[in-house]
């Protein structure tokens, strides 16, 4: 990972001009979450680092990125190094931000995964990011076979377990398809964080950060309407009625036959009636 300083990373604007190929996903990660955070970039870069000198020591003897290789590499960051998926509190945001995870060895598939991507690609296997239905999942390109990791497990599961995966997500008649294993690009797996922090803060009902979330999704994609839709609700949330009809007057205007416009009128309905109950008092 190339050292990028506090200042550089403020300076990190993510929106529709982002050039999200130019830099490492993990670099874009940790500038998302100096902005919800303001975490100290040095420091996360100094312990990342720390480990890439760890897990490359102990990795000297192997000549090439071969499947002998992968499995201790495996093998250092699942068991030497505990590294896990946190099933007792999968949505808790100290699981989604890269640096908390980091520290305490725990997370979900997609801040594990970006993760351990990392540390593939620093002992020099050919591995990309999938946003998979049931999870973020990492594509390996080996010498003569291709594999797929489940960062949350750290296991290499086979086509029919991803397809229970897929079935258990979308379905029992569900099928694994290859579309659903094409890599994705570095733009799409950073939304899904983002997506995956925002329902974190959600949850933990820090709605002010779940709405700077919302604010760099729309910076990303600002003709998100479904995006300033969920910001309508927030705002909503937070008593903010003429920003959150707004939103849903937006929505209703993009979307007009979308099954859940007839409750956004009735929540602009109620907002109108509050507001002026407000304004009466």
């Amino acid at each position: 990972m190339t050292k990028i300083s506090n200042k550089e990373h403020r300076a990190l604007l993510i929106d529709d001009q982002f050039d999200f190929d130019k830099h490492s996903i993990i670099q874009t990660a940790v500038a998302v979450e100096s902005e919800l955070t303001g975490i100290n970039v040095k420091e996360f870069e100094d312990e990342l680092n720390l480990q890439h000198i760890v897990i490359k020591s102990k990795l000297a003897g192997f000549a090439e990125a071969d499947r002998a290789k992968l499995h201790k590499l495996l093998d250092i960051l699942y068991q030497q190094q505990a590294f896990k998926g946190d099933w007792k509190a999968f949505f808790k945001v100290e699981n989604a931000l890269l640096s908390k995870v980091l520290a305490r060895r725990k997370g979900i598939p997609i801040s594990l995964g970006i993760l351990v991507l990392d540390f593939l690609k620093e002992c020099d296997f050919d591995a990309q990011g999938i946003c998979f239905p049931s999870g973020f999942i990492i594509r390996i390109n080996l010498k003569n076979e291709v594999v797929y990791l489940d960062p949350f497990t750290g296991e290499l599961p086979s086509w029919e377990l991803l397809e229970l995966k897929v079935r258990g997500q979308l379905g029992n008649h569900a099928r694994l398809t290859l579309d659903m294993l094409n890599p994705d690009d570095n733009k799409t797996i950073i939304m899904r964080l983002v997506n995956v922090i925002k329902a974190a803060y959600i949850q933990a009902d820090e709605l002010e950060l779940a709405l700077l979330c919302c604010d760099i999704l729309l910076r990303i994609d600002p003709e998100d309407a479904y995006e300033v839709r969920d910001r309508g609700f927030l705002f909503q949330q937070l008593e903010c009625f003429n920003l959150a009809r707004t939103d849903f007057e937006f929505f209703i205007e993009q979307y007009p036959k979308d099954p859940i416009v007839n409750l956004l009128k009735q929540q602009i309905e109620q907002m109108n009636l509050d507001t002026n109950i407000q304004v009466i008092h």
